[in-house]
């Protein structure tokens, strides 16, 4: 064994070019391997860093008011490890409720400058303050430590100029009442309410939060600590938890609420929240998601990874391998030497394997130093790059232990792999065979009788066919390299343009589902005239204005439609999947509704253009229009959206409504609407309506005098507002600069009307803005990966010429010898270096029409459509790029040769 070791050494200092080759592919590998297990670390870490910093640091809520006497019990669960807790609300009177005046603002016009009459405050422990993204919020002071420490909503500081940090607020506290009952601290605002006054509480202002809230809620919010200690056993707080371990919260979760006394709504579940962002990074789903497909997205990009690693290994492996095998040969002779005195094939083997970690002990370190660097100006790059559309801090690479590990196990796990094969074929061969073999591993006894082959024309394109196919063998691991370098970059270019032709294909055109998106909500009766107001603005040439009021309707078994019990296999069966909305009790079933308001110029276009007069409906509130139709959820595709009719009505039919859709309505109000007339399509298909589910359209004041005779919840709802606008554009095309002016004056024009916090508006531009800013950092990523599998394949396939041609320089000393020409000899390299340059790249075709074809399956696009978007330029540049590096490989190789004599390449280096 001692004389073993002395030879690995001596060999490594003797053949030191050899060594250094393998070295620098030693290195190539661990780089790319250290920058990919850190891309990967990093990409992850960040998911997770995102979601906490947009949703929070926990796994799952008890949504419902929790009574304070159960906080001991969750605290004590035995799966809990963490507990957030915001207290109760607690009101406090404001002294100044006045209306703002303003110089220039007309009486029309100041809705908006009202001051409310309340602040309301929760308290939240440390816990929670250190776990959610309240903390993230506050511009300016700090997190409160006390209960008497406050932050306020920056809306506090706009109608109060004079407050600042570090104020102190004394402040009569107590509860809201109206017609001499308690009103909840977040009710919206009750005309002749009053406040009862219980006592005092002095609040010293310590931040500023950048939070908005509607003003259908008369208060300012704020945030405080909590004392624990203060919980009384009938308060009523909000309990987010942590469980350890993290992948049983779907199950215990609902076990703890079932403890605590929770009761299950009307489809058996209790009124929780999971944190599914979260939990989805670490790779916990929920139940519902495992028994669907749908889960086999969110894999997608974990399995593309994993793919990645495998294809990442057998690259190298070949790359590698090749190296070794080019190594092997050069001391061929002295490997026979040593079986020759006695060396046993496990030590033949075990010295070739030991040279390999002896030359990896050196690249090993510097490559996770520079996979580190490159990942580190990557990110650099992400960062300077990914500015719009991203509130979390920058991308920080992280660069730990679970980075390196994987990096050093793959690295050493390709090197072990790339000197097993071949030091198993030297360990098998005889002495006597390794000199018949002549210093290859590579040669063959026989050689096989082989048919015509195709060729480029003229002796030189048969000779150079000749060479490539005689050495196949030692061309192949090239080749097979370059080959799967190849195809990871097209499968990478496959998988990004198939997104952008799937956006571009199935994405709903602009020009049916509006530029310009509008949300009100201040609790109010809709303003019209504001309505108004925002139509004619500058820029928009067509909207569609609506509100809504939730409701339900029981029906019997023969009031389902013959679709659904042809195809969907009837009602029972549909709620037997316990995944829809529709419930059965007494022998009848619930089916959900929506009554759709439309403002009157938006009624009176949709009319229009279904060839229906709206008059009729304008004047009698009870006539509607009804929308019949559920989309089919279990038959239909992306690309066939099936869709069925739901009941059985006929027009004119008396339809019978409750606003009591759900058991946690209070109200009971029903009313009595009549089918007038049936239609084939809602006023714009993405209103949002969800499966089996009866959609009603009338006139907005028709739904608003509904409303007000529903609880308050109902009637709410119809107070909210929702706009979607179109913008002037000369084409089908969306003009973003002219939406992104209209929005701006269309803000200024409702900011005179609503006040910050009642309304939302957005629009296109932001959207395209974010969505490309994503796409470039992707894009980003996939290119730097693919540069460096292009470098590895190339740079292996530069190593293999450049071999292969200095063990063949006996054979062109002979064609030298005969008369080869100096222009013959450049002509027969380019011709063999085009022959193996097509070889990868043909060879490729079958793997690239498979995935290609099962990618465009899955994704229902077929071949012309995906055509235009198939990336053409990185093809064809990639192909010119490797077929210049293995010209230029021999062009290298040419010019050595040419400056060698006969005598000189006749001579055999290796005896």
């Amino acid at each position: 064994m001692k004389i073993l070791r002395e030879y690995v050494w001596d060999t490594l200092r003797q053949n030191k070019r050899s060594g250094l080759i393998i070295m620098i592919a030693l290195f190539l590998m661990t780089s790319l391997m250290s920058c990919f297990c850190g891309l990967v670390y990093t990409m992850w870490t960040d998911a997770v860093v995102l979601e906490k910093w947009h949703n929070g640091d926990w796994h799952g809520e008890l949504f419902d008011d929790t009574p304070g006497k159960a906080l001991e019990q969750i605290k004590n669960y035995a799966s809990v490890s963490a507990v957030l807790i915001k207290g109760p609300w607690e009101i406090a009177k404001l002294p100044d409720t006045t209306d703002i005046q303003t110089d220039n603002a007309a009486p029309a016009t100041m809705k908006n400058t009202k001051r409310r009459f309340y602040l309301i405050s929760r308290g939240a422990n440390e816990e929670y303050w250190n776990s959610m993204p309240e903390k993230y919020s506050i511009t300016e002071g700090r997190i409160p430590f006390s209960e008497r420490e406050i932050v306020l909503s920056k809306q506090y500081f706009e109608d109060h100029p004079e407050a600042q940090v570090g104020d102190t607020l004394t402040l009569p506290i107590g509860r809201r009442t109206y017609n001499g009952q308690p009103c909840m601290d977040t009710d919206i605002f009750h005309e002749g309410e009053s406040f009862q006054e219980t006592g005092t509480k002095t609040y010293t202002i310590v931040g500023v939060m950048d939070v908005t809230t509607s003003s259908a809620v008369p208060a300012y919010t704020g945030m405080t600590g909590l004392d624990e200690a203060s919980i009384q056993a009938d308060d009523l707080i909000t309990v987010y938890l942590r469980f350890n371990p993290m992948h049983s919260t779907y199950q215990e979760l609902p076990a703890l609420a079932k403890s605590i006394g929770y009761e299950p709504d009307e489809y058996g579940k209790y009124t929780l929240r999971y944190n599914a962002g979260l939990l989805s990074t670490y790779g916990i789903l929920s139940p519902t998601e495992k028994a669907f497909p749908i889960h086999l997205s969110r894999l997608a990009i974990p399995l593309m990874f994993l793919l990645f690693t495998v294809f990442l290994v057998c690259v190298f492996v070949l790359v590698i391998h090749n190296a070794f095998v080019m190594s092997v040969n050069e001391k061929l002779i002295q490997l026979g030497t040593l079986a020759g005195v006695g060396a046993s094939p496990k030590q033949i083997k075990k010295t070739v394997q030991s040279e390999a970690l002896f030359l990896t002990a050196i690249p090993l370190p510097l490559g996770i130093l520079a996979g580190w660097f490159l990942d580190f100006k990557l990110f650099e790059l992400i960062n300077a790059t990914n500015d719009l559309g991203r509130d979390a801090p920058d991308i920080v690479v992280t660069f730990g232990l679970p980075a390196i590990l994987p990096a050093v196990l793959l690295s050493l796990l390709t090197a072990w792999l790339s000197a097993r094969i071949p030091a198993k074929k030297a360990a098998k061969l005889l002495p006597i065979e390794i000199l018949k073999q002549e210093g290859s591993l590579d040669k063959r006894k026989k050689r096989k009788k082989e048919g015509k082959r195709l060729h480029f024309p003229g002796i030189t394109g048969e000779l150079a066919a000749n060479a490539v196919s005689s050495r196949s063998r030692s061309y192949r691991m090239a080749v097979v390299s370059l080959c799967m370098s190849f195809l990871l970059l097209t499968i990478f270019q496959y998988i990004i343009t198939i997104q952008e032709a799937n956006d571009n294909i199935f994405r709903t055109d602009p020009s049916e589902t509006g530029h310009i998106f509008l949300s009100i909500s201040d609790g109010r009766t809709p303003d019209m005239e504001a309505l108004q107001q925002i139509k004619t603005v500058s820029g928009i040439t067509k909207s569609l204005i609506n509100n809504s009021l939730p409701c339900a309707v029981w029906i019997d078994q023969t009031a389902v439609a013959e679709d659904i019990n042809t195809y969907l296999g009837g009602m029972d069966q549909i709620i037997a999947k316990k995944k829809y909305s529709p419930i059965e009790r007494d022998g009848k079933y619930r089916i959900q509704s929506v009554i759709y308001g439309l403002e009157k110029d938006s009624f009176q276009d949709y009319c229009e253009k279904l060839g229906i007069s709206p008059q009729p409906y304008f004047d009698d509130p009870t006539k509607a229009l009804v929308y019949n139709y559920t989309k089919d959820p279990e038959n239909s595709t992306r690309r066939n959206v099936l869709y069925r009719e739901l009941l059985d009505i006929h027009e004119g039919e008396k339809i019978t409504f409750t606003e009591k859709n759900a058991d946690e309505i209070e109200g009971d109000f029903e009313f009595t609407l009549s089918a007038e007339k049936l239609v084939d399509e809602l006023p714009i298909e993405t209103l949002g309506l969800s499966n089996f589910t009866l959609a009603m359209v009338m006139p907005m004041d028709h739904v608003l005098k509904l409303g007000e005779s529903c609880c308050e919840r109902r009637q709410n709802s119809t107070h909210v507002i929702s706009g979607i606008f179109w913008a002037d554009s000369p084409d089908a095309t969306p003009d973003y600069p002219t939406i992104k002016e209209t929005t701006r004056q269309m803000d200024e024009a409702i900011s005179s009307y609503y006040a910050s916090g009642d309304y939302l508006l957005s629009d296109l531009t932001e959207k395209e803005e974010i969505t490309q800013s994503a796409q470039n950092v992707m894009n980003l990523v996939i290119t730097f990966l693919t540069g460096l599998l292009a470098v590895i394949g190339l740079s292996n396939v530069w190593a293999s010429i450049s071999g292969n041609l200095r063990q063949r320089r006996q054979e062109f000393a002979m064609l030298k010898s005969v008369g080869l020409s100096p222009r013959q000899l450049w002509e027969l390299l380019l011709l063999e270096g085009l022959t193996l340059g097509l070889k990868p790249l043909l060879y490729s075709l079958p793997v690239q029409i498979a995935v290609l074809t099962a990618m465009l399956t899955l994704s229902e696009i077929s071949l012309p459509e995906y055509l235009p978007f198939a990336p053409y330029s990185i093809l064809i540049g990639y192909i010119c790029l490797i077929l210049l590096a293995i010209v230029g490989a021999y062009a290298v190789g040419g010019r050595r040769l040419l400056k060698e004599n006969i005598i000189a390449m006749i001579k055999d280096d290796t005896l």
